[in-house]
């Protein structure tokens, strides 16, 4: 199989593998697409000049080109590179997939969804393109024709993780609890240690009240997978949810290597026995390691502003919310961190007028906003 072809099938790494050492245009190509993956683009750029001073692969080049604009977020650009290539290149599978995938990330999932379908006329053997049909169905709320692309995806390639994931949530959403766990249990006969799944397995134990089957579950997979980090945070999670805190950080502790999960855990715990200052160090400790998410900044940020580090939690907040510009958490809290300084009031307020037009709004963090606007417009007018 060429490295090309390993990257169309989702195989990036093995794609790495075979590339390093070579110097061959396919495997230019192969380390710079990975580079802009990577978020390496001048890395990414140099190896693409590189080709280009060899006269090799020009389309691919271009096609390598798009994709970097896709990966700089400069997407309305890229849409209009993909269509213009697709004008002398009709059907040609990344274009169509670059494009598809530009259009969605601009919310644009009607548009998307011609050129996704279109993938999978062209290339209906390839999974991961199935997969990323059902995503955009999804985004549509079109939960059957979702189910059935993401039962394709399975068909054509049974070991991909994320299938299993989305299939699951999917099914949770329709309550579909019993199908969803029977999917999961499968995709663990074929990958026993995937770890996604088996958090994913623990999460709907616990979305159906089954905490002692969780607890069950994780523990045991916990033993199987002894230096598996997300099997521990997985015991840990569930030894906090059954009210087991103190246990839950002793075995947080007792790891050598700490995932993100794993800090998240123990700071959680070390939060709920009030041991402040060493749950913000655990946070801050949780955003430098691997798989950290908005979530690990949020929390920081509001235990600093629990211990009264007004300063230091609004950074914090700040980058929480640039991870995660959808999530409405990381605005409110910024904005209450804002709020307690009568010169930064004005920021709150702007930041809880934005948040209040979002229509899909939880009622509870509605009435949170609505709350800390009142309070800020008092303050300024009192």
């Amino acid at each position: 199989m060429s490295l090309l072809e390993l990257l169309s099938r989702g195989e990036t790494e093995q794609a790495r593998a075979a590339a390093q050492g070579r110097q061959d245009p396919e495997a230019l190509l192969t380390l710079a697409r990975l580079a802009a993956a990577d978020g390496e683009w001048i890395r990414s750029e140099q190896l693409l000049q590189e080709l280009e001073s060899q006269g090799a692969l020009e389309s691919h080049v271009r096609l390598t080109r798009l994709a970097l604009l896709s990966a700089r977020g400069e997407y309305a650009r890229a849409t209009a590179g993909y269509l213009e290539l697709l004008e002398v290149m009709p059907d040609q599978p990344e274009a169509l997939y670059g494009l598809a995938s530009a259009l969605a990330y601009r919310g644009l999932y009607e548009q998307a969804l011609q050129p996704f379908l279109r993938l999978t006329q062209v290339v209906p053997e390839n999974g991961r393109f199935h997969y990323h049909l059902g995503r955009n169905w999804l985004e549509l709320e079109r939960l059957e024709e979702a189910l059935d692309c993401f039962a394709r995806s399975l068909e054509l390639d049974p070991c991909q993780p994320d299938t299993y994931l989305v299939i699951s949530r999917t099914l949770n959403l329709t309550r579909q609890y019993a199908q969803a766990q029977e999917l999961l249990e499968l995709g663990l006969q074929l990958m026993p240690d995937q770890p996604h799944l088996l958090n994913e397995l623990t999460n709907l134990h616990l979305l159906r009240g089954q905490v002692s089957q969780a607890a069950e579950r994780a523990e045991q997979v916990a033993r199987q997978l002894p230096e598996n980090p997300a099997a521990q945070a997985n015991q840990a999670n569930l030894l906090l949810a059954q009210g087991r805190v103190q246990e839950a950080l002793e075995l947080c502790q007792s790891q050598e290597k700490k995932s993100a999960s794993l800090w998240m855990v123990q700071a959680t715990a070390l939060e709920e026995l009030e041991r402040l200052d060493e749950a913000a160090q655990a946070y801050e400790c949780a955003t430098r390691s691997e798989g950290s998410d908005w979530s690990a900044w949020n929390n920081w940020g509001l235990v600093l502003l629990r211990l009264g580090r007004d300063s230091q939690a609004g950074p914090v907040l700040e980058q929480a919310m640039a991870l995660a510009p959808g999530r409405p958490e990381p605005v409110l809290n910024l904005a209450l961190c804002w709020a307690r300084e009568a010169e930064s009031a004005s920021q709150a307020r702007q930041l809880l007028e934005e948040l209040l037009t979002r229509p899909k709004l939880a009622s509870g963090l509605r009435e949170q906003a609505e709350r800390l606007l009142t309070a800020i417009a008092s303050s300024q007018t009192a």
